[in-house]
């Protein structure tokens, strides 16, 4: 699972949308940013601490990347994330779900794989800075590597850099290099079509979308959307399949992804850090439940 469903990046340089959320983002993250993204169990009680000894502060600032686990992300507007999320699901099975299955019938398999491996080649910049964050030079020489390699071989249409061993992808972004600088998710976030995410990552989302997305710089409009557009539907057919399942199986799949994201985003951060991460236990239901569609 990727940082975000169906995440369609900056989408023109003057556009209000653009400009609002990144900013929105920001300021919600100040409001509600107030206990740490991977907050301790509410029944464990710390000891006093000593006379004149410094107190630590239950600022999202303060997590221990060292100590990372896989709990659920902190969840303090629930009923909001609830109301989208029932909005989106609508939005996936009325129309994105047709949107794909025309998709899928026009183009083959390997023409969407092709496409899909060209956007996942610009979203090189990102990757880069966030490895560059985190303070993986290494890692970041790594994919620049892998971005020429498959930018000269196939313009990017085909993930040319997995045959060598050295250039195997360094995955990172944004809202990971703030993870890894102990910085945490403040609360989970659930976006308008975009899915799943965290104040800390909705604002990373918004920042590279902005400051690094190719496809934000491309000057007329109608292009500009096209791409986005173009990234979503081709992505679909297999993340709705995979929605599909993540739904048969949960007894609450607001739950299971939510859950599901915590999971994913925790290993990562952890895995850099050599930190071991404990995924929570998934709900499952007697009977599954009829599929609706979804994102990553």
């Amino acid at each position: 699972m990727k940082s975000s469903l169906f995440y369609s990046k900056g989408v023109g340089s003057t556009s209000r949308l653009e400009i609002g959320l990144p900013l929105l983002l920001m300021v919600a993250f100040l409001r509600l940013g107030v206990s740490s993204g991977y907050a301790q169990s509410a029944t464990s009680v710390e000891p006093a601490p000593a006379p004149g000894a410094a107190t630590k502060s239950a600022s999202i600032f303060d997590e221990e990347p060292a100590t990372i686990a896989a709990h659920p992300i902190p969840d303090k507007i629930e009923g909001f994330n609830r109301d989208i999320f029932k909005f989106n699901d609508g939005f996936y099975q009325v129309i994105l779900r047709p949107l794909s299955k025309g998709y899928s019938k026009v183009l083959p398999r390997s023409v969407r794989r092709g496409i899909e491996h060209f956007f996942h080649n610009l979203g090189f910049p990102t990757r880069f800075v966030g490895n560059v964050l985190e303070g993986r030079p290494k890692d970041a020489a790594v994919e620049t590597g892998r971005f020429f390699v498959n930018t000269v071989t196939s313009l990017g249409f085909v993930a040319t850099a997995d045959q060598y061993p050295d250039l195997q992808e360094r995955p990172s972004d944004l809202g990971l290099a703030f993870g890894s600088w102990g910085i945490g998710h403040g609360t989970y976030l659930v976006l308008p079509i975009l899915g799943p995410s965290s104040i800390r990552d909705g604002i990373g989302l918004g920042l590279s979308g902005f400051f690094l997305d190719p496809v934000h710089y491309i000057r007329l409009w109608e292009y500009r959307y096209g791409a986005s557009a173009l990234m979503i539907v081709n992505q679909a057919p297999d993340q709705l399949r995979a929605y599909d399942q993540l739904k048969a199986a949960a007894v609450d799949p607001y739950v299971a992804l939510r859950d599901a994201y915590a999971s994913e985003r925790a290993n990562h951060v952890g895995d850099e850090l050599g930190a071991p991460v404990v995924s929570p236990p998934r709900p499952t239901s007697a009977a599954p439940q009829p599929g609706a569609a979804a994102g990553r």
